[in-house]
């Protein structure tokens, strides 16, 4: 190797050499790890040394109803600085205690499942968490509405009906059954057909809505639903959900879809993302198998699967306001080997006139009920 080479690795080699000891020794880097200090927020896991006492588990309560929270020490020598509850993780709830009993004011709670959760601080700053459930009854008792026939229309027999909407006096209606689900368009009056889409064999259709010039129909387990042009029927997207597809319907804001359960998810007419939900509770529990929907005048109307009832419900609590009981609006001679239950609900919105009718049902039925 010639001088010159040499001399010039040389150098490279002590400025690199020089350059790590100028990091290393540097007052600004020296001991980082070690000099920041811990994090005394950080959870370290479940409550040790505290419990939740009461509510129990499920414990069943009335909105309005005062809960006594009672948190009970395992250990005599366990110390605690302060503990902060909240139910359901609404800052709007968060309340920050040193005691071990504290009453929770449910007046402003929804009904449903409601967890009650709890961060425990040490003077040390570290903080364990614990939880339970409660379940909150509503406090309304629902009117029980009656209702009087205005007009009686014909029906397709054929009509497994799963979803059914009113626009500008066109009925447009969804029907269910693998091999038979359709979306078709009706003359209200006549019950003529004026144009159809069947369904893929292997799906079974749910509810439609209409939304802003298109029409979204479900299907039941598929997790599948269809977007279509209101006028062509011509299939413009497809959207996917979580869960099952029942009812669904809309505000105007918002898509309104059940799944069987007691619950309602408001759902984002773009993205079809869930946005929040609702638990439909009367004063005895939950109400369960809600299916077809639709929104009237500001609230909810929700068929209730195998029954004859209609429950009218508050689109922000959830409360059961009123039930409708239609048992017996069908004569004997109305009945036959196919007639299934009681399933669609319609309002015409440009003419105040509310419709309903079932699966496979004979007649379409223009009705007023009490008010409540």
């Amino acid at each position: 190797m010639d001088l010159k080479k040499f001399i010039i690795i040389f150098l490279v080699f002590n400025f690199l050499a020089f350059i790590s000891c100028l990091s290393h020794s540097s007052p600004e880097n020296e001991g980082t790890k070690s000099s920041s200090p811990p994090n005394k927020n950080k959870s370290i896991g479940t409550a040790k040394g505290l419990t939740i006492n009461s509510p129990k588990k499920n414990e069943t309560f009335t909105i309005g109803d005062p809960i006594q929270v009672v948190f009970k020490k395992t250990s005599k020598n366990f110390e605690f600085d302060s503990v902060q509850i909240n139910v359901d993780n609404e800052n709007a709830l968060l309340k920050k205690i040193n005691e071990l009993e504290y009453t929770l004011v449910t007046t402003d709670l929804k009904p449903g499942k409601r967890k009650l959760s709890a961060q425990i601080f040490l003077s040390s700053g570290k903080r364990f968490r614990t939880s339970t459930n409660f379940i909150l009854q509503s406090d309304i008792v629902p009117k029980n509405l009656g209702y009087e026939i205005l007009n009686i229309y014909p029906h397709d027999i054929k009509a497994y009906t799963q979803g059914l909407v009113i626009d500008d006096g066109i009925l447009y209606e969804g029907t269910g059954e693998r091999g038979k689900s359709s979306l078709r368009k009706l003359e209200l009056e006549t019950g003529e057909l004026l144009s159809s889409l069947n369904l893929p064999p292997d799906l079974f259709g749910e509810g439609i809505c209409i939304f802003d010039d298109k029409i979204i129909q479900l299907t039941w387990t598929s997790k599948i639903g269809f977007v279509y042009d209101k006028n062509t029927f011509k299939f413009l997207n497809r959207i996917s959900y979580n869960t099952q597809g029942w009812g669904i319907t809309t505000d105007g804001r918002s898509l309104i879809m059940s799944d069987g359960s007691q619950i309602i998810y408001y759902l984002d007419p773009t993205y079809f993302s869930e946005i929040s939900r609702i638990e439909v509770y009367d004063n005895k529990g939950p109400v369960k198998s809600l299916n077809e929907l639709e929104f009237i005048n500001g609230v909810i109307f929700a068929n209730i699967y195998t029954s004859d009832e209609i429950a009218i419900i508050d689109p922000e609590t959830g409360k059961v306001l009123a039930y409708i009981n239609f048992e017996g609006l069908l004569t004997q001679q109305d009945k036959h080997p196919e007639l299934d239950v009681l399933n669609g609900i319609a309002y015409d919105k440009q003419n105040d006139r509310l419709f309903i009718t079932g699966k496979n049902w004979p007649k379409l039925f223009e009705i007023k009920i009490d008010e409540y």
